[in-house]
């Protein structure tokens, strides 16, 4: 017998509720800040998700096995991509077909997933289709690790600045928070020097409503520059501003960012992985 995938129905709402929400559980194991669950989020995310089979901007799939769903994927479209969410397997065990097959019927392009580092073999199933690591998400709590850093030997401390001081800026490296970031939305992170370089990310913001780190979160998906004073004023700010949270995302080939991260104590904590172009 083997596993199909087919879109979902009305009636699948039950079966893709127990999958997520398990799946949720395993998430908060491997990173008890960042993927807290939330209070009420197994009431929500039914809610959520009811909503989503009927948007148009969005499909949702799942895996049968002898008349059981033992999968299931959401394809949400964002500006030029789509973001593959909630991907769930009933057990690791059927990893090796309902999940590849799962991941391979994934139609939308350009697409992108976030997978745990955790994860191995949901790493494995991807990458044996094709799909590779864009970037990746470090996260360093601001509660359990609080710093303020002092201004680099230079004595030049990295100021906050308005969006028209950063000229025309290239976009960050590919990730699903709905494109690069807006350094002109109110209350954007923004900071600047005209030696060191600049530092994009978002503003102070909640998590999705299934998660609770615990505050706000803020996300950089820029750091341009001199990126150890540029990070140490990154996470200056944000503790300051009253962030629980600051997550960075690192290209993968951003060797020099990466290191400083490591040397920072932030936690490569997700892996964004696009599919191959069809």
């Amino acid at each position: 017998m083997s596993v199909s995938v087919r879109l979902a129905v009305r009636d699948d709402l039950d079966a893709i509720t127990r999958l997520t929400s398990r799946r949720r559980a395993r998430l908060a194991e491997w990173s008890p800040r960042w993927w807290h669950a939330a209070a009420g989020a197994d009431v929500v995310h039914p809610m959520w998700m009811e909503h989503l089979l009927g948007s148009d901007d969005a499909t949702v799939r799942v895996v049968e096995y002898a008349g059981d769903v033992v999968g299931c994927a959401v394809s949400n479209r964002q500006p030029g991509q789509w973001f593959v969410d909630d991907v769930a397997i009933v057990s690791d065990v059927r990893w090796h077909d309902g999940g590849i097959v799962l991941l391979e019927s994934v139609a939308e392009r350009p697409a992108l997933t976030c997978v745990p580092t955790a994860d191995d073999l949901f790493a494995a199933a991807a990458r044996l289709l094709g799909l590779h690591i864009v970037s990746s998400y470090w996260i360093r709590s601001l509660v359990d690790h609080p710093a303020r850093f002092t201004p680099n030997p230079g004595g030049v401390v990295v100021r906050a600045a308005a969006p028209d001081e950063l000229g025309d800026v290239e976009p960050g490296p590919q990730h699903t928070f709905g494109g690069s970031l807006d350094p002109s939305a109110p209350g954007a992170l923004i900071l600047a020097d005209d030696e060191l370089g600049f530092v994009v990310g978002s503003p102070s913001s909640p998590a999705p409503p299934v998660y609770d780190p615990g505050g706000l979160v803020t996300v950089v998906d820029r750091v341009v520059g001199e990126v150890t004073a540029l990070l140490e004023a990154a996470i200056t700010v944000a503790t300051d501003r009253g962030d629980v949270v600051l997550t960075v995302v690192c290209g993968e080939a951003d060797h020099e960012l990466a290191a400083a991260l490591i040397e920072h104590g932030f936690v490569r904590t997700v892996n964004v992985m696009a599919w191959p172009d069809r």
